[in-house]
């Protein structure tokens, strides 16, 4: 397991330093290209290419190893790759629409249940439980779920090294909890994962000199997915909501941001705009830390930030995997802070500009 992640890790951060180095042009990023966008310079957004060619080789080495879990982990990829292509195609065109991307989303969500057996079977609530033992429904769930975090990554995608940060920590906790219940092939993927991001964060932070694009935070969004419902699937001493606190912040992140554009702002929940709280972070906060507007310090001082933010999530995660009740008192611990703040920061004045 150890060998396979660290091949991830070697041939992601090889295929990243290549795009950087020889075919940047071919994935660049506009510096003018929507509200959202919050870096100064033309960048490659081609780091999830790096990501899934990790993937690929490390899964080369588990199949000479000939793992007990090898197909699995060959259908783990054919279900990942609707997603991450779809992202990928956007990061290459700009021309792949929302909605298509979504479609492309579901059906990797779809595969997973189909060839996986990856399905919500429980919430761990008595009578809402039953509704979940009605097969239609638990699927028609799932492959929403699945799609809505494969999403969320790219939703906190705003700063070098934010999102990427940001999962590595998740997969560590999901790869945590999979050693303790004797799930190898979660634990397996998890590591790889690992390797595969981290082969994409040294050139993404602190400089941005590459970013994940939507089809390397759709992959890893889709993976978290994923793991996540397999370990509660597979192993019934863990609790239903371990899912929802090792991810609660991008899950959260993206649920208020359809909330703040719909019923705030009055807009459609898809266009982009810079209220979430890593934006308003990065222009309050971190501005007056700093004492300075340079970018180039404050977008990489934004993510920690939003790191320690995360690990209120996972933290408890990790301590309470198998505890519903003390999950669910730190889930709602998080969304009353993170409300708290984001409410704190829109009251405060704000930079010209942003207007509320």
């Amino acid at each position: 397991m150890v060998l396979s992640s660290i091949i991830s890790f070697i041939f992601s951060s090889i295929v990243c330093f290549f795009i950087i180095k020889y075919f940047p042009k071919y994935f660049y990023d506009p510096v003018k290209g929507g509200t959202q966008k919050l870096h100064h310079r033309p960048t490659p957004r081609a780091g999830g290419l790096g990501i899934f060619v990790g993937l690929i080789f490390a899964g080369l080495i588990l199949t000479i190893k000939d793992v007990p879990y090898l197909n699995y982990f060959w259908l783990f990829v054919v279900s990942s790759f609707p997603a991450f292509a779809g992202g990928l195609l956007e990061d290459i065109t700009k021309k792949v629409s929302v909605k298509k991307r979504f479609v492309f989303m579901l059906i990797s969500g779809v595969l997973a249940v189909l060839l996986l057996g990856s399905i919500v079977v429980r919430v761990d609530i008595p009578l809402v439980d039953q509704i979940f033992s009605f097969y239609p429904f638990a699927f028609v769930f799932t492959v929403f779920a699945i799609a809505g975090l494969t999403n969320a990554i790219n939703i906190i995608d705003g700063f070098n090294g934010l999102a990427s940060g940001v999962s590595i920590s998740i997969f560590f906790a999901i790869s945590y909890v999979a050693f303790i219940n004797n799930d190898f092939f979660v634990l397996s993927v998890s590591l790889i994962m690992i390797g595969a991001v981290l082969g994409f964060f040294i050139f993404n932070y602190p400089f941005g000199l590459i970013f994940l694009g939507d089809g390397g935070a759709y992959l890893v969004g889709f993976t978290i997915a994923v793991l996540s419902i397999l370990l509660v699937k597979n192993h019934p001493q863990i609790s239903a909501w371990f899912p929802i606190a090792v991810a609660v912040y991008p899950i959260y992140e993206t649920l208020f941001s359809i909330y703040r554009r719909k019923f705030l702002r009055k807009v459609s929940p898809t266009q982009p705009d810079r209220f979430h709280l890593h934006t308003l972070l990065y222009k309050t906060i971190v501005k007056k830390l700093l004492g300075t507007s340079n970018p180039v310090y404050r977008n990489p001082a934004t993510s920690p930030l939003i790191w320690a933010v995360n690990m209120v999530g996972v933290i408890p995660a990790v301590l309470f995997w198998d505890n519903t009740p003390v999950l669910v008192s730190f889930i709602l611990l998080f969304v009353a802070v993170y409300t708290k703040i984001y409410f704190s920061i829109l009251r405060s004045k704000l930079p010209k500009g942003m207007k509320r």
